[in-house]
């Protein structure tokens, strides 16, 4: 998680990530009054966002929410049931560049008596790829759609029907962890009345304090063929079919990719539109979109539409979508900057962020400068910038004559760096934005992380704040689109979408 910056403001989303093995964990007892009072004390006296809030809804707004969740805290007594109440207490004030979570690596209890969920042996199938090939391959056979060999990387699946009925099982094949073996039953499935779609049961691995729960735990799971030629299994996840095998459109190539998080990459849709994919700019994935760009610049160049799909970002480094600022630009970029809140805490972390940078004596000396200004002007919010500017203006680049149009694609979960990239990008008249608008966390940014005095939880705070404050907000708000996406459009049609607006 990166903090800090010489010329561009770093920011991070936090996210709660869902996966489908269950976790389980031993409870952690916990004083949640002490560390709500520290939350509190902390916050209130460092983060970037706060006294915006407060003043914008009142002290007696503020009393009121304190009140109830003191209160709430008071009854916890293990990190599993305080941790909530203190991240939402969190909320009230925005919803990203914020949380507190337990800190990694804490210990249960041993004397905890945290269950795991009910377990079930689905059991398996005798049934191997050579046996299912064979069997579609039978004279007479007729094979549903959902019948085949799939594939999602390591995993191979074979989905077969139970005799005449209208029930299937999705089969181990192939699976790219211990948690499951050949011939296991993954999924059991069973058509709907219409005949369009299955619906069924899941059987997911569980873990406990990250030890394997024999048994599998029973999810419920829809599923449906889909792609142009039915080459797609949408089953908690999207699945590529291996046989009886089907033609996979670039389109469908696309979502493919995009379901599976591959990225950052790019498409040559045909001969008028490119496809870049940008999954994250995250300062690790710097080097390899700058590669992907290297590697297809002639490409992007040769078409007059580009089209960016950034969904789902993670936020990140403004530095990781440098690159793509030249095939947008038109006219000199305008980006509001940020102050910094004078903080002991905070002056503290920018001196620590020196050891990030052993050998840019440069940048070292910068953070070592911004932390003493800060010290001098305790209470207070400093420029970021050195020479006390609130506007930036970049024009040091050429505008390019090809791609003539870019589309950016976005939707709910882009924040952040995200929202900075688009607030750049807006500023070229070549450049139009598609999809819902975005989450709206850019305006307090730059996280920093400090771990409660008991060492049991961990919280993100900001230290910035942007000069658009108040006249143009985007926290909470989010950036609109130029072009809405509605629902009739489902998100797995906006690339072809966007693709024919761009070509007509």
């Amino acid at each position: 998680m990166r903090t800090g910056s010489l010329t561009r403001v770093h920011r991070v989303l936090l996210f709660a990530f869902v996966t489908l093995s269950p976790v389980i964990l031993h409870a952690q007892p916990c004083d949640c009054p002490a560390n709500f009072a520290w939350m509190v004390k902390t916050f209130a006296e460092n983060d970037a966002g706060y006294s915006t809030v407060v003043e914008k809804r009142g002290k007696a707004d503020y009393e009121r929410h304190m009140q109830a969740f003191r209160l709430r805290a008071d009854s916890m007594k293990t990190v599993q049931t305080c941790q909530p109440v203190l991240n939402e207490w969190l909320q009230y004030f925005r919803h990203g560049h914020i949380g507190i979570w337990p800190t990694n690596g804490f210990q249960g209890d041993a004397s905890s008596t945290e269950q795991a969920p009910k377990t079930v042996d689905p059991g398996q199938v005798d049934l191997t790829e050579a046996e299912l090939r064979k069997r579609l391959e039978g004279k007479g056979y007729k094979a549903h759609p959902v019948e085949g060999i799939w594939r999602m990387g390591e995993y191979h699946l074979g989905i077969v029907r139970m005799g005449k009925s209208s029930t299937f099982k999705a089969v181990v094949l192939a699976w790219g962890n211990a948690n499951s073996q050949p011939k296991d039953v993954k999924a059991e499935l069973s058509l709907n009345a219409a005949g369009d779609s299955l619906n069924g049961t899941y059987y997911a691995t569980t873990t406990l304090a990250d030890k394997v729960v024999p048994g599998k735990t029973p999810m419920p799971v829809s599923a449906f063929v889909k792609g142009d030629d039915q080459g797609l299994l949408d089953l908690f996840g999207l699945w590529e079919r291996v046989y009886p095998k089907r033609t996979i459109s670039e389109l469908d190539r696309i979502e493919l990719r995009w379901n599976n998080g591959e990225g950052p990459y790019a498409m040559a849709l045909n001969d008028r539109t490119m496809f870049l994919r940008i999954n994250s700019f995250n300062m690790d994935q710097k080097p390899l979109i700058d590669s992907v760009l290297a590697a297809n610049d002639a490409a992007i160049q040769a078409r007059p539409n580009l089209i960016i799909d950034i969904r789902n970002g993670t936020g990140g480094g403004d530095a990781a979508y440098a690159g793509l600022m030249p095939y947008l630009y038109t006219t000199p970029i305008r980006s509001v900057d940020v102050s910094l809140h004078a903080t002991p805490m905070n002056a503290d972390a920018y001196e620590g962020y020196v050891r990030y940078f052993p050998e840019d004596t440069s940048t070292a000396n910068y953070l070592v400068r911004v932390a003493e200004r800060m010290r001098k002007n305790l209470g207070t919010y400093i420029p970021r910038d050195e020479e006390g500017r609130r506007v930036q203006v970049d024009s040091s680049f050429t505008q390019k004559p090809m791609p003539q149009r870019v589309a950016i694609v976005c939707n709910q979960r882009n924040g952040s760096t995200d929202e900075q990239f688009l607030l750049e990008a807006k500023t070229s008249w070549k450049v139009k934005v598609f999809g819902k608008p975005t989450m709206g966390a850019l305006d307090v940014s730059n996280l920093n992380e400090v771990t409660s005095p008991d060492g049991l939880l961990t919280m993100a705070y900001a230290m910035s704040r942007s000069y658009r404050i108040p006249d143009f907000m985007i926290d909470d708000h989010g950036i609109q689109p130029d072009h809405f996406l509605d629902d009739a459009i489902p998100e797995d049609q906006w690339i072809r979408y966007v693709q024919r607006v761009l070509e007509r």
